[in-house]
């Protein structure tokens, strides 16, 4: 059951790239001679990491590389589902996409596929 990842990596990339404009234009526009230098620098830093968010959502929209991991749903509320895992960890994930979440049982067994850096969901699978 696919989960639609690429229209939230755009959307996310959309946001990203406003947000980095906003950051680099306040910094180039902003009067230095009546501002302390702690807020140019903070402009600074917010440019350096949306430009780093921008680059690793270009990266998992690009490479398609994908993370698998399995477990057992434990308990779904609402719209957000906990995954035993594998391992033995509890993982919580939240679904959006309502003809999945209709799909999904306590005590499926599933595997759950998110992209590889920024870690979206973009599929899962009822094993048993």
């Amino acid at each position: 059951m696919p989960l639609k990842p690429n229209k939230t990596i755009y959307f996310l990339i959309i946001i990203c790239l406003l947000q980095l404009s906003t950051s680099v234009a306040r910094l180039f526009t902003t009067e230095f001679q009546l501002m302390p230098d702690f807020i140019g620098f903070t402009y600074f830093l917010t440019s350096l990491v949306f430009l780093g968010l921008l680059v690793v959502l270009i990266t998992d929209l690009i490479t398609k590389a994908r993370r698998t991991i399995k477990g057992r749903i434990i308990n779904k509320e609402g719209n957000i589902i906990h995954v035993l895992r594998d391992d033995g960890k509890v993982k919580r994930y939240k679904i959006n996409v309502p003809e999945v979440l209709e799909v999904l049982q306590a005590d499926y067994r599933v595997e759950i596929e998110s992209t590889n850096l920024s870690n979206i969901l973009s599929r899962i699978t009822v094993i048993e």
